[in-house]
């Protein structure tokens, strides 16, 4: 679809009323086709599917590395192994690299890239409001993270259990937590691509290059294991790491805190979201175009 055609799929502005939500939704929609088509079909679009599909190689190289040791080697019969060693690699690599970064590139760009490529100029003429404009944008990224991320925590968490015994493994999926802390590990992703994704989709409208201020969040979460207590509550990966079914240990350096019940610390990311989303939408109000000179 065309910037045009979206144009006119929006159609002009009215007031208050039923029909008012239904053109807006329909504007929303409108964007939302044009902004995915973006994500998953743009040039930029193959770094983010490369970077999703780290994890996945990793755990198929090792998977290739099991199934090619001698027979006395590969009975692996203890499921618990594979829970363990996959709590390490999501919370370690998967969600503070992989979906971080992820996050980065997609909501640090959703207004920045217009800029860069002078096309904002094109929605901001179109008759639809500004914050449904930033609504717009930020669900893309949302479902677009989602999608490519949660198939990766999705794969990377079968792939951890092919190296055991099938007997072991059908066990843990149909008698023990298997599916429960899968559907915790994608719910983790998400509340994750939700959360980050409102903070760099703000850090887009208050700094010149998103990628300075999600380095410095990026250290301040690395060293969370260090952070007292009351610290810890204001990075979004202590809210996630409370999420995790499977616990991982900091070492023996780490301040330890007691994690966030999944009663404070679902709404608290979504209220998070919220706030964020809602103070781009308020930025947007009074922006003016103004590209850089080349």
């Amino acid at each position: 679809m065309s910037t045009a055609s979206t144009v006119d799929a929006i159609g002009p502005k009215r007031g208050n009323g039923p029909a008012s939500w239904a053109l807006r939704r329909r504007q929303i929609g409108a964007v939302l086709r044009l902004e995915l088509r973006k994500g998953f079909l743009g040039k930029r679009a193959l770094w983010l599917y490369l970077l999703a599909l780290a994890p996945v190689a990793i755990l198929t190289m090792m998977l290739i590395a099991v199934k090619a040791m001698p027979s006395e080697f590969t009975e692996l019969r203890d499921a618990s192994k594979a829970t363990h060693m996959f709590a390490v690699i999501y919370q370690t690599f998967i969600l503070r690299i992989v979906v971080f970064l992820g996050c980065v590139a997609v909501f640090g760009n959703l207004i920045r890239r217009e800029v860069l490529e002078r096309s904002l100029h094109y929605y901001l003429m179109t008759p639809m409001r500004r914050e449904l404009l930033v609504v717009a944008k930020y669900l893309t990224g949302v479902v677009v993270t989602v999608t490519l991320f949660g198939l990766t925590t999705l794969a990377s968490y079968l792939l951890a259990y092919m190296p055991y015994e099938s007997g072991a493994v059908e066990r843990f999926f149909s008698q023990g937590p298997g599916v429960a802390h899968m559907g915790s590990y994608l719910l983790v992703t998400t509340l994750a691509c939700v959360g980050y994704g409102a903070l760099f989709l703000a850090f887009g409208f208050f700094f010149r290059s998103p990628a300075i201020p999600a380095l410095a969040v990026f250290g301040w979460e690395a060293v969370l294991f260090l952070l007292p207590p009351l610290l810890k509550k204001v990075t979004v990966l202590h809210y996630l790491h409370s999420l995790c079914p499977v616990p991982v240990a900091d070492g023996p350096m780490a301040l330890l805190a007691d994690p966030a019940s999944p009663w404070v610390a679902v709404p608290g990311l979504l209220l998070l979201a919220g706030v964020l989303v809602a103070l781009s939408a308020r930025k947007i109000r009074g922006m003016e175009v103004k590209y850089e000179e080349d």
